[in-house]
């Protein structure tokens, strides 16, 4: 009897089956973003899109001299002048904008685990696995389903673009310089691409040769220093920065942050706390024990990074490119509110990464990751679904923080818009309560009380 040879997959099929996922991934996270469709525009939507005369075709060209992220006006004033105002259409291109970037982290994970060394089977187990966590987590509901959310969106899909041209193995330089160039005019935390760029090399291109991991890096760093002539050349920008330094230095930032960046990371690993709101950490001093610990672990990761980076490469450069990402909005300059959601669009692939590492290696870790990521996919479908009425998802913000007076001053703004006035007082009372110096909330319910409109809610 002759034996048959075990079947072989050739290149063609592999191809096909790879082209196969990507469409499923692909279909999947368009699933669980659907919701948002049929969204309206809420909260910082009226006053960044439909207020603003920079996000309008009639007046865009005018304004654009005094506007901030210019790339970021310039696609609301091209859609204004294609369909309108259609909310409908903003949010597709918010999520066509994401199912590219889906590709551009499973182009990249895939790369990444390849060059670290593992076998191309546990290697494609890894990238699905994290491009699949990353591809649905409800913390992304902030850029995809959120209009508003577009200037993380916009700018991390650049980003990723960039770090993909630059880290091909035939590098696209003038793709990876202008991805890099416009990136920061969304956004301006995009700066830090090259730095992405630093981590891969540390971590997964040191058997570049110097001239190859030139010819990588030159494009990303001149299109980060061109994006930042410009910006440093636009009065809005300096602004912006000033007021932040006026607010609080940068070591007082830096503590304020050093409390913030674990929250953010909280929110990635308990999904279900995710809100449009996210409550903001108690500070201490900083002498104050919680301080002390908090900084010394945040100091310690890159280093132990660093220490890892030729026995565990891939680990090394995912933990490397959370924290990296995250360095813009939390490290030295001062935000209203530290702890927000949408650094994790950019930080959120280097925690998928790390979680997929430790997956793949279970004997049953393909089957426990395909749950989890159905998992976190309903709670996206739930979370994009609360965008569709406006006083549901601040109803679920004030319900995820009952201490926070924020959350029940915008729940009692938005019930007091909807007509719901008795609702509304009880909201903005308990505001109050929680906070006896909440002017917002005060102000509120005078004109409440008055019988004088309110005002839609302002942005925080």
């Amino acid at each position: 009897m002759r034996s048959v040879s075990p079947a072989t997959t050739t290149p063609a099929q592999a191809k096909l089956a790879s082209v196969r996922g990507a469409a499923v991934l692909l279909a999947l996270t368009g699933l669980v973003f659907a919701p948002g469709l049929r969204a309206g525009f809420v909260y910082d939507d009226r006053r960044d899109i439909l207020g603003n005369p920079a996000a309008q075709a009639a007046s865009f060209q005018d304004q654009l001299p005094e506007t901030l992220r210019p790339l970021l006006k310039a696609s609301y004033a091209l859609q204004d002048a294609l369909t309108g105002f259609s909310a409908p259409a903003f949010h597709m291109v918010n999520l066509a904008m994401h199912l590219g970037a889906v590709l551009l982290v499973l182009t990249l994970v895939t790369r990444v685990c390849r060059l670290a060394g593992h076998a191309l089977p546990m290697a494609d187990r890894i990238a699905w696995i994290a491009a699949g966590l990353w591809a649905v987590h409800p913390a992304l509901t902030d850029t995809v389903t959120y209009v508003s959310g577009r200037s993380a969106g916009l700018s991390g899909l650049l980003v990723l673009g960039a770090i993909v041209a630059a880290t091909a193995e035939r590098p696209r330089p003038l793709l990876a310089f202008g991805c890099a160039g416009l990136a920061p005019l969304a956004r301006e935390t995009a700066l830090v691409a090259p730095l992405l760029l630093v981590a891969w090399q540390l971590t997964l291109g040191q058997e570049d040769p110097r001239l190859v991991a030139l010819r990588r890096a030159a494009p990303v760093w001149a299109g980060a220093l061109v994006a930042a002539l410009v910006i440093a050349a636009m009065a809005r920008h300096r602004d912006l920065v000033a007021f932040s330094l006026a607010q609080r230095p940068p070591l007082d930032a830096l503590r304020a942050n050093v409390f913030a960046i674990p929250e953010i990371l909280r929110l990635w690993g308990q999904p279900w706390r995710v809100s449009i709101l996210p409550q903001q950490p108690l500070i201490h001093g900083w002498n104050d024990a919680p301080t002390l610990l908090r900084l010394t672990a945040l100091a310690t990761l890159p280093v132990l990074a660093l220490a890892l980076r030729h026995r565990a490469p891939l680990a090394a450069f995912a933990a490397l490119w959370t924290l990296i990402a995250l360095m813009p909005t939390n490290s030295l300059i001062w935000r209203v509110d530290p702890v927000a959601l949408r650094p994790l669009y950019l930080a959120g692939i280097g925690l998928s990464l790390l979680l997929a590492l430790m997956m793949a290696r279970l004997r049953f870790g393909p089957a426990l990751a395909l749950a989890l990521v159905a998992g976190l996919g309903a709670m996206t479908w739930t979370r994009a679904t609360l965008y569709q009425d406006e006083v549901a998802l601040f109803a679920d913000a004030a319900a995820k923080a009952p201490n926070d007076a924020r959350s029940h001053l915008m729940l009692g703004l938005v019930l007091a818009n909807a007509g719901r006035l008795d609702e509304a007082q009880a909201a903005l009372d308990q505001a109050l309560l929680l906070d006896p110096f909440q002017t917002g909330a005060e102000n509120a319910l005078r004109l409440l009380k008055a019988g004088a409109p309110i005002a839609r809610p302002p942005a925080p």
